[in-house]
C-alpha cells in the first residue's frame, strides 16, 4: 500500500473518530468527548486477534487427518497436515482466506467487547461499539448463505464447476433466504397488534434467517457424536486415536475428559432445552423467566428442591453483576467456543467421521477426495470457518444479553422496544433448542453404529511406514512384479499376488495388493471397479499418484462420462516429453465428434505415434466395415499387437479363418509367454476344426497361467468345467438376469450387452466393430442416416398438417387466430426436431439417443449380431480404442457414433464393395459359434501329428521361448528374491519411459527438447502440499 492511501486511510479513521467521539454507557447515557484510551480496546482487540491469526490457529490445524476404508472394517489414517507450516499453507489455499477472515471478524468483533469492559466497563465508545456491530454483524449475515451454498454444492470439483451456474446457484439461493426471512416479517407484522411487529416474531425471523447454519450445527453434531466420544475418550485414556493422532499429554487429557463429560450430557441436555421451549411456548407459565432462567425444566426443578443450590445462585446473580466477570465469561466463551468447538468440528469434518460414524451428516466431500484433492481440503475449512463464525457469535452475544443485560450496551433501548429480560432469555433458548432437535433427530439415527465405529481398525500414518518400506530402501520386490505383470497383461501373476498371505508391514502389502487389483480390473475391463480401486490407490499415495489419476480418466472415458474423464486428466504432471496424458486427453476430445476440440488435421501433428496410428486404422476399419485393412498404420510395439489380435476376432467372424491363424501363430512368435496370443491361435484352430490342437494350447495355458479369467473362458469354451462366476467366463455359458450386471460393469464389452434385452445400443455404444460381419453380410453403410419415411413422416405429412390446421383456424375462427396457430405448430414441430438432435449429442453410456437411432437402422437393414452369429470367444479378443497408461494397453472400446468422423463417400461405392464381400463370405466356412460339449475330446479322432505341441509343429521352437523360466516362476522355482531391492529410491509406479514402451517426443510441434530422463512426479508422500516456504528457505 502507498504513502498516498495510507494517508486516506488515516485522514478518513480521523473524521470517523471525531464525527462519533461520544461514550455511551450502558443504561444509554452519554458523554461527548475523544480520549485516546477509549481506542486502546480496539488496538488490544486487534493484537490479539492478530495472535490468534499468525499462532493460535496454525496450532489448532496442525494435526489434521483423514481416514477412508481400504478393507472391510480396515481404514487407514493419512496426515493431512503435519505441522504449523503444513496448516499455514493450507490456510493460505484457494477460498480458505475468505472462511478465515469470516471467522476472524467475529473473534476480533468479541476480543474488543471484552476490551471494552477491561479498560471502561461504565462507559461504551460509540465508534467502537459500530466498529464490533460491523465486525460481528457481517459474518452473523454471510454465515447462513454460506452455510445453505456449501450443502447443496457438496462434492463438485472445480474443472466441472461453471462460473455462471455458480453464480446463478448462489444467486438462487441468497434470494430464497432473503424471501423466506422477509415472510417470516411480514407474517409476524400481520399477527402482531398494532403497526410495530412483536419482539417474538422478530426473534423468529431471525431464527428462520439463520435456520440453514442451525440445521448443519445439528446435523453434523449429532453424526459426529459417535467419533467425538470414541476418540475422545481415547485420548482421556492417553491412546491414540483417528482426531488425535500424537501421543496425548496431561493437558489434552484433562479437556478431553472435560469433552466426554460434556458430550455423554449432551442428549440430555438437548432434550431438557427442547422439552422446555415447547413447555413455554404451549403453556405459557406464570415463571416462564425464572424456568428459563435457571436452566430449563431440569435445572429449575433442581433449583427448586434443595436449598444449597438456592444458595450458590443467589450469589451467582451478584457475581453476574461485576464487569470482570462479564470480561472472564466472554474469554472462556472464545477459547471454548471460538477455538475449541470450531477446530473440533474441523477436525471432524477433514477426518470424515460423520460418513463412517454417523447418518444423515453434512458429508461436503468424500474422505478420499479430502485425501487426494487440495480443493477438497479448502473446501472444509471454508465451510467450517464461513459457515459456523457468525452463528457462534450470535450465540454468544445473546446469552450474554441473557445473563448480563445489565452490563451490555443498549440494553435499555432493546427494553423500551419489549426485549426484556423474559424475552431475551425465549429467544436464546429457541436459536438453542433448535439446533439441539435438529442433534437430537441426527443423533438417534446414529447411534446405531456406536458398537460398529468401536469394533472398526484405524491403522494410524501408513504412509510413514509404506514410504520407509519403498522409497527410502529403493522399493520393494512386490512393486516391480506388480509393474511387470501389469506391462505383460499376465493376470494370471496379478491374482496369485492377491491371493497370497505375506509377511511383512500391512500397509505396504495392502498397497501393493490394491495396485495388483486395480490393473487386473482395468486390463479386463470392469472399469467401474477399477475406477473405484484406483481412487483407493489415488487415496493411499497421498493424491500424488499420476498413473491411477490416468486410469481413473481412461475408465472414465470408457463408462462414456468424457467431462469426468477431463476432469480427472486435469492438473496432471509429467516429464517433458511424456506424452500419455497428451494421448489420453487427444483420445478424450476425439470421442466426442460434435463437440470435441480436436479434427483430423490435428492427427498430422502426431508422428511414429502408436495410439494415433490406430485410430486412423480403426476409421479405416469402419469406413468399409473391413478386417484388415492397410497395414500402413500398424507399428510393431505392444499396442499394435493388441489391435492384430482385435482384428483376428473380425476375420474369424468374417470367415476369414487361414489370414486370422497366420496372425495369431505370427503374434505368439513375437510375444511366446503372451497369453492372449495363444488364446486367439486356440480359437483359430476350433474354426478350423482342429480341436485337439486347441485344446493342447489349453493345457499350455493352464499350466502356467490358470489363475486367468480369459483361460477359464477358453477352457469353457472348449467343454471344460470352470467357475461361471467370473466376468469373461460368464459370456461364454452365462444366461438369464445374472446377465444383467455385466452391461454395466464392462461398459466397453458389447458381448455383454448383447446377453441383455434392449441392449443393442449399449452394444454398439461399446464397440460398433460387433456388427461389422452382419453389416457386411447384409451391406449396410456405416454412416447414420434417418430413414427415406421418416423424412417423408416429417415434411410431406406433419408439416402440411399443420398448415391445413391453421387454414382451418383462420377460416373457422379468425385470421390472427389462424396465423398464430400455424406459427406454434410450427416452430413446436421445429423445436422438437432440433432438441432431438441436440438430445443425441448427448454422449452418456446407457441409452444414448443417437446409438438408439442407429440401432433402429441396424433393424431395418436386419442386422442383428447376436450370440447366434458371433464366433465364440470373440469377446476375448475384440477391442475398439486402445490407449496406453505407464506403457499398459488399456481398451475404451469404439462408441458407434464414430462415424461422424468418416469422410464423405458414395454409398453405391460402399456397397459394391460389401456386396463383394459378402458374396465371399457367403461361400465360406463358419466360425464356431457356440462352446464345445463335455467329453467330446473322448469320442472325436484326434489329428495328425498329435504326439508334437501344435504350435512347435505350426511354429517351431520359438514358440516356447522363455515360457520354461516363465512357468518355474510361476511355480517359485528361480523366482526374483522377496524383500528390499537395492537401489536408489524410486516413486509410487515403476514410469521408466525407455524400458516400457512409452510414447515420448511424438508431437511434432512441441518437439522442443531431447528424449526425456526418467523424472516422474507420482511419488509415495507423507503430504501431496509441496514443502513449505519456510522449509525451503532453511
Amino acid at each position: 500500500m502507498d504513502k498516498k492511501k495510507i494517508g486516506l486511510w488515516l485522514v478518513f479513521s480521523f473524521v470517523f473518530f471525531q464525527l462519533f467521539s461520544k461514550a455511551v454507557s450502558a443504561d444509554g447515557s452519554s458523554d461527548a468527548g475523544f480520549d485516546i484510551m477509549y481506542l486502546a480496546p480496539v488496538f488490544v482487540g486487534f493484537l490479539v486477534a492478530l495472535m490468534m491469526w499468525k499462532w493460535f490457529i496454525p496450532i489448532q490445524l496442525a494435526n489434521l487427518q483423514v481416514a477412508f476404508e481400504i478393507d472391510d472394517d480396515l481404514y487407514e489414517v493419512h496426515r493431512v497436515t503435519r505441522d504449523n507450516e503444513d496448516a499455514r499453507d493450507l490456510l493460505s489455499e484457494g477460498s480458505v482466506g475468505y472462511g478465515l477472515g469470516l471467522y476472524m471478524m467475529g473473534m476480533t468483533g468479541v476480543l474488543i467487547l471484552i476490551g471494552e469492559f477491561l479498560f471502561d466497563p461504565d462507559y461504551f465508545y460509540t465508534p467502537t461499539l459500530y466498529l464490533i456491530g460491523v465486525l460481528v454483524g457481517i459474518p452473523i449475515l454471510i454465515s447462513p448463505w454460506e452455510t445453505m451454498n456449501a450443502q447443496l454444492s457438496k462434492n463438485r470439483s472445480q474443472a466441472n464447476k461453471s462460473a455462471i451456474a455458480d453464480f446463478f446457484r448462489r444467486t438462487f439461493t441468497l434470494f430464497i433466504i432473503v424471501g423466506i426471512t422477509i415472510a417470516s416479517l411480514l407474517y409476524g407484522l400481520q399477527e402482531s397488534e398494532g403497526a410495530v411487529i412483536e419482539p417474538f416474531w422478530l426473534a423468529l425471523a431471525m431464527l428462520v434467517f439463520m435456520s440453514p447454519t442451525i440445521f448443519a450445527y445439528g446435523r453434523i453434531m449429532g453424526a459426529s457424536w459417535n467419533m467425538l466420544l470414541i476418540g475422545k475418550w481415547r485420548t482421556a485414556n492417553g491412546r491414540k486415536n483417528p482426531i488425535d493422532p500424537d501421543k496425548p499429554r496431561i493437558v489434552n487429557r484433562f479437556f478431553s475428559l472435560l469433552l466426554v463429560i460434556f458430550l455423554i450430557t449432551m442428549p440430555v441436555t438437548a432434550l431438557n432445552g427442547i422439552v422446555t421451549v415447547l413447555h413455554i411456548l404451549l403453556n405459557n407459565p406464570d415463571n416462564s423467566t425464572e424456568v428459563l432462567n435457571y436452566g430449563g425444566i431440569i435445572g429449575f426443578s433442581i433449583y427448586e428442591r434443595i436449598d444449597l443450590i438456592s444458595e450458590i445462585l443467589f450469589h451467582w446473580e451478584f457475581i453476574k453483576s461485576m464487569p470482570q466477570f462479564l470480561s472472564l465469561y466472554l474469554s472462556l466463551n472464545i477459547a471454548i467456543v471460538g477455538l475449541a468447538f470450531i477446530f473440533e468440528l474441523t477436525r471432524n469434518l477433514m477426518l470424515g467421521g460423520q460418513s463412517f460414524g454417523g447418518v444423515f451428516g453434512v458429508v461436503i466431500d468424500n474422505p478420499r477426495d479430502i485425501r487426494t484433492e487440495v480443493d477438497a481440503q479448502t473446501r472444509q475449512l471454508k465451510f467450517a470457518f464461513a459457515g459456523f463464525s457468525g452463528y457462534t457469535v450470535l450465540l454468544l452475544l445473546l446469552v450474554c444479553y441473557k445473563e448480563f443485560g445489565s452490563l451490555m450496551p443498549f440494553t435499555d433501548t432493546l427494553e423500551k422496544n419489549n426485549f426484556d429480560e423474559g424475552m431475551r432469555l425465549l429467544a436464546t433458548w429457541m436459536f438453542i433448542a433448535v439446533g439441539q432437535l435438529v442433534f437430537m433427530l441426527t443423533w438417534l439415527v446414529s447411534i446405531i453404529r456406536f458398537t460398529h465405529l468401536r469394533n472398526l481398525r484405524f491403522d494410524l500414518n501408513p504412509d510413514e511406514r509404506r514410504e520407509g518400506a519403498v522409497k527410502i530402501a529403493g522399493g520393494d520386490w512386490m512393486r516391480t512384479l506388480v509393474d511387470e505383470a501389469a506391462l505383460q497383461e499376465d493376470l494370471d501373476t496379478l491374482i496369485r499376488f492377491q491371493r497370497r498371505s505375506l509377511s511383512g508391514d500391512e500397509s505396504v502389502i495392502r498397497f501393493e495388493k490394491g495396485r495388483a487389483r486395480m490393473w487386473e480390473l482395468a486390463l479386463r475391463g470392469l472399469w467401474p471397479s477399477a475406477i473405484e480401486e484406483a481412487r483407493r490407490v489415488l487415496a493411499q499415495s497421498g493424491g500424488d499418484d499420476d498413473i491411477a489419476r490416468m486410469i481413473i480418466a481412461t475408465g472414465h472415458m470408457a463408462s462414456r462420462r468424457l467431462d469426468a474423464a477431463r476432469d480427472a486428466l486435469h492438473g496432471l504432471e509429467q516429464p517433458e516429453g511424456y506424452d500419455e496424458p497428451e494421448l489420453l486427453a487427444f483420445v478424450c476430445e476425439w470421442l466426442d465428434p460434435w463437440s470435441g476440440n480436436v479434427s483430423e488435421d490435428d492427427f498430422w501433428d502426431w508422428e511414429n505415434n502408436s495410439c494415433i496410428n490406430h485410430l486412423q486404422h480403426l476409421t479405416q476399419m469402419i469406413r468399409g466395415w473391413n478386417p484388415k485393412p492397410n497395414n500402413d498404420y500398424l507399428n510393431k510395439d505392444r499396442l499394435s499387437r493388441n489391435a492384430q489380435l482385435s482384428m483376428i476376432s473380425l476375420m474369424r467372424a468374417q470367415r476369414m479363418h487361414d489370414e486370422a491363424l497366420e496372425i495369431s501363430l505370427k503374434l505368439v512368435r513375437a510375444d511366446p509367454t503372451g497369453v492372449r496370443p495363444r488364446i486367439a491361435a486356440s480359437l483359430c484352430l476350433i474354426d478350423k476344426g482342429d480341436w485337439h490342437s486347441a485344446r493342447s494350447i489349453m493345457a499350455e495355458l493352464n499350466e502356467s497361467d490358470k489363475y486367468d479369467p480369459r483361460v477359464m473362458a477358453l477352457s469353457a469354451i472348449l467343454g471344460q468345467p470352470v467357475d461361471a462366476e467370473e466376468f469373461e467366463v460368464a459370456l461364454v455359458n452365462g444366461e438369464g438376469k445374472s446377465m444383467k450386471k455385466w452391461i454395466n460393469q464392462a461398459p466397453c464389452n458389447s458381448v455383454a450387452a448383447l446377453d441383455v434385452k434392449g441392449g443393442m445400443d449399449e452394444a454398439i455404444n461399446a464397440n460398433l466393430l460387433i456388427t461389422a460381419h452382419e453389416a457386411t453380410r447384409k451391406q449396410m453403410t456405416p454412416r447414420y442416416q434417418s430413414g427415406k419415411l421418416s423424412f417423408v413422416f416429417n415434411f410431406f405429412i406433419l408439416t402440411p398438417l399443420w398448415f391445413l390446421t391453421g387454414i382451418y383456424v383462420f377460416t373457422e375462427i379468425g385470421q390472427m387466430e389462424g396465423i398464430i396457430g400455424t406459427a406454434i405448430l410450427l416452430t413446436t414441430h421445429s423445436t422438437s426436431r432440433r432438441v432431438l438432435r441436440q438430445q443425441r449429442k448427448l454422449i452418456r453410456h446407457r441409452d444414448q439417443k443417437a446409438m438408439v437411432a442407429y440401432a433402429k437402422r441396424m433393424k431395418r437393414f436386419k442386422v442383428v449380431p447376436k450370440r447366434d452369429n458371433i464366433p465364440v470367444g470373440t469377446h476375448l479378443l475384440l477391442s475398439g480404442i486402445l490407449v496406453s497408461v505407464n506403457g499398459v494397453v488399456l481398451d475404451i472400446g469404439l462408441p458407434g457414433w464414430m462415424t461422424e468422423h468418416l469422410p464423405s463417400e458414395p454409398d453405391k461405392a460402399i456397397k459394391s464393395r460389401l456386396k463383394r464381400r459378402s458374396n465371399k463370405l457367403a461361400k465360406s466356412r463358419p466360425p464356431r459359434l457356440k462352446p464345445l460339449g463335455d467329453g467330446w475330446w473322448l469320442k472325436r479322432p484326434k489329428e495328425e501329428d498329435s504326439g508334437t505341441p501344435v504350435l512347435e509343429r505350426l511354429i517351431g521352437k520359438v514358440a516356447y521361448r522363455g515360457r520354461a523360466g516363465y512357468i518355474d516362476r510361476k511355480k517359485g522355482v528361480g523366482a526374483r528374491p522377496t524383500g528390499k531391492i537395492p537401489g536408489k529410491a524410486r516413486p509410487a509406479h515403476t514410469l521408466d519411459l525407455s524400458k516400457r514402451g512409452i510414447p515420448t517426443n511424438t508431437i511434432i510441434s512441441e518437439r522442443n527438447s531431447n528424449k526425456p530422463k526418467f523424472q516422474p512426479k507420482s511419488k509415495v508422500q507423507t503430504s501431496r502440499r509441496p514443502p513449505s516456504r519456510r522449509k525451503k528457505n532453511n
